[in-house]
């Protein structure tokens, strides 16, 4: 019998496996990395596993459903948040209610396919008797339907991060965040579908984030095949469950009637029986089925009883209050409590990204209300023809130079709300571009210049300033305030127009200081410079860095960052494709993604005419690599123009495939890790977009 495991043992490393190391859940790594940094959580997950023993041996007649009377199920209220950026992450609420029907199915025993399950397993498949219901009052106490849809760039690559984008206190509800991608342990999108907070963990981060063609089984889920299992999977972890293999190989997952397994079975579903090399496999070998393991999502159907009883003591207990969930108190400040829903007031709201157009140009705007259904909508459009709407997706022209409001209201049976964002068209006139080079601009005048610069706080609060607390040269910069990650989000400035037609080659200078808190790999701060030549209606990136690349000090600064003369650097941004040199107007775009790092600072943006070295074929702009040559990881930053299939293949001098990546992608800016593990020499990274791709050559040093 598989037993609880003293203190010594729960704080030795995990050994994983090689099927672990591809990261396809996050949760047991996660924990362990979180551990390294706050050892109280191993003492906390001890205290579990004693409470948890304890109340097996209380409750060791818990039988199959069939043979239950009087059982007591408990009410877990949700709230899923949605995070997007405009993507096809924006799910819909039927994907989201398809989600939790089947995790009320898989929790409760009452999934259909219960009948593929083996038949020397079947007495042991257990009812967990959780069932999930979809938040009716918010935290105020306000009408909602239990889902939260917000804007942010931080759903590329989540990890903790995009929790404080959104967030209901985890001792009234399971949080559950819906995102684009997840980053895996270097930072970079992998294959994570999910991951979730063990009990014991910081409140403010407790739930489970789920990559969005993993949720449910619908929308954009249809083509994953995982059956909505991998919400399953997740809030298994998240109620105290391990992986079945124990995430060591012949592991111990805590619960004695699973089978000790070798390693995951990943991505495949086996035909029973099923037998590895572990003490007591044989003869019945995995249960591949089980939700715990990585199995093909169509593939699994059960927890055991010992898991059902696992998990109810980790609702019994008092840690991370996964007791109060399904207090009655708490179901009915939740509107849980079986109490009939009422209908909700639409929550306004529209496409952010719709801003930006040359004169006599047309936007074409999206309704992205939620909340309550709208039944009806007024668009009012100052500047624009027509001046108002009532369709959900108008496309309006904008013949005047100038800087526009827009409203939106919308309307159902429950009430109304309206939106207004203040000067969010800007209208660029095209005939009198008269900036030309060579350009400087040091902010020695103390404000954003005022000539057709703009910027945009795009959180709320920080945003960037002209100051004069440090400078490369004289007396003022422009900054953002980002020490110890104390806003999330993004925030950007944007330049004046310049006039290259005359030009054949151009570059942009500017001295930069920034600084990391810390060295670790959850930093994610990037400075990312972007171009237009159509008044910003759309952008490509020309520039990035991040992490150690970015930084300008040599090492971590754990204080409050003001740097000195000497902590600036110069960068240097070549503009010599074509797509920017002989062009009349061309825009930049400084945005500053920024979370858990440092102040930075940017001072003498200058553009002159000297041609320097381009890092970017001419027709593929929006591909770079850097650093190279390099002596440790390369950084492959792409746009992704059509949502899609991207593959990425890292080739030897001899073009034999030395790694290969491969995922569905949003539209947007993406990066990818090249291992600074490879061997000295010359190899080629190669990017497939559908039938076109892209080979760029890094020399690892």
């Amino acid at each position: 019998m598989k037993r609880i495991l003293a203190m010594a043992f729960l704080m030795v490393s995990v050994v994983f496996t090689q099927s672990q190391a591809q990261e396809k859940c996050l949760s047991e790594i996660k924990f362990q990395e979180d551990a390294k940094n706050d050892p109280s959580l191993l003492q906390a997950r001890q205290q579990l596993e004693e409470f948890t023993e304890q109340y097996a041996r209380e409750h060791a007649n818990h039988q199959h459903a069939t043979e239950k009377t009087g059982s007591v199920v408990r009410i877990i209220p949700v709230v899923v948040h949605v995070i997007h950026y405009g993507g096809t992450e924006n799910i819909s609420d039927a994907q989201i209610l398809d989600q939790i029907d089947s995790l009320n199915k898989d929790f409760r025993l009452a999934n259909a396919d219960t009948a593929n399950i083996p038949s020397v397993f079947k007495p042991l498949a257990g009812d967990v008797e959780i069932e999930f219901h979809m938040a009716q009052k918010d935290p105020n106490g306000n009408c909602t339907d239990g889902i939260v849809r917000v804007y942010s760039q931080l759903t590329y690559g989540a990890r903790d991060n995009v929790k404080a984008v959104s967030y209901w206190p985890s001792n009234q509800y399971l949080n559950i965040w819906v995102v684009a991608s997840i980053a895996n342990t270097n930072g970079s999108p992998g294959m994570v579908i999910g991951f979730a907070q063990f009990p014991g963990g910081n409140a403010n981060t407790d739930g489970v984030v789920i990559k969005h063609d993993f949720m449910g089984s619908i929308g954009t889920a249809a083509a994953s095949g995982n059956a909505g299992r991998t919400a399953t999977h997740e809030i298994g972890h998240w109620l105290n469950l391990r992986h079945i293999w124990g995430d060591a190989t012949c592991g111990n997952d805590f619960v004695s009637d699973t089978p000790t397994q070798y390693e995951a079975n990943l991505s495949i579903c086996p035909s029973w029986p099923y037998v590895s090399a572990c003490p007591g496999n044989a003869p019945n070998g995995d249960m591949f089925t089980n939700y715990m393991d990585y199995t093909n999502g169509d593939c699994q159907n059960m927890f055991s009883v010992g898991q059902a009883t696992r998990m109810n003591a980790a609702l019994s207990s008092p840690l991370s209050n996964r007791n109060n969930l399904w207090s009655s108190a708490n179901l009915i400040a939740t509107g849980t409590d079986g109490t009939p829903a009422v209908l909700c007031a639409p929550k306004a709201d529209f496409n952010p990204k719709t801003r930006f157009v040359c004169e006599g140009g047309s936007l074409t705007f999206n309704d992205w209300s939620w909340r309550g259904e709208t039944t009806s909508r007024t668009w009012t459009f100052a500047g624009g023809t027509p001046s108002t709407d009532t369709s959900a997706n108008p496309t309006i022209v904008y013949s005047t130079p100038g800087v526009y409001d827009v409203t939106l209201t919308c309307t159902n049976a429950a009430g109304s709300d309206t939106k207004t964002v203040t000067g969010h068209v800007i209208v660029h006139a095209t005939g009198s571009i008269t900036t030309s080079v060579p350009y400087s601009e040091g902010f020695e005048g103390g404000t954003l210049p005022t000539n057709d610069w703009y910027m945009f706080n795009n959180n709320g609060t920080t945003e960037w300033e002209v100051n004069n607390l440090a400078a490369s040269q004289g007396s003022y910069s422009i900054n953002l305030y980002n020490f110890a990650g104390a806003e999330k989000g993004t925030d950007e400035f944007i330049t004046n127009a310049f006039n290259l037609s005359n030009v054949s080659a151009t570059m942009m200078t500017f001295d930069l200081a920034y600084a990391r808190i810390n060295t670790t790999s959850s930093n994610t701060d990037k400075l990312v410079i972007y171009f237009s030549t159509n008044c910003g209606a759309t952008w490509t990136p020309r520039y990035t860095k991040n992490g150690a690349s970015l930084e300008t000090t040599g090492g971590a600064v754990n204080t409050d960052f003001y740097p000195t003369t000497a902590d600036f650097r110069t960068e240097t941004v070549s503009l010599v494709p074509t797509t920017i040199s002989g062009r009349p107007n061309v825009r930049f775009r400084f945005e500053f993604t920024h979370d858990t790092g440092n102040n930075i600072y940017i001072d003498n943006i200058n553009m002159t005419g000297t041609v320097g070295v381009d890092e970017i074929n001419a027709d593929n702009a929006d591909v770079s690599i850097y650093p190279n040559p390099t002596n440790a990881a390369a950084y492959v930053d792409f746009n992704v123009q059509v949502p899609g299939k991207v593959v990425i293949d890292v080739m030897d001098a001899q073009g034999r495939v030395v790694s290969t990546f491969s995922d569905e992608m949003p539209s947007g800016d993406h990066q990818y890790t090249v291992s600074g593990d490879l061997a000295k020499g010359v190899y080629f990274v190669r990017l497939s977009f559908g039938d076109q791709s892209v080979t760029k050559k890094v020399v690892i040093k």
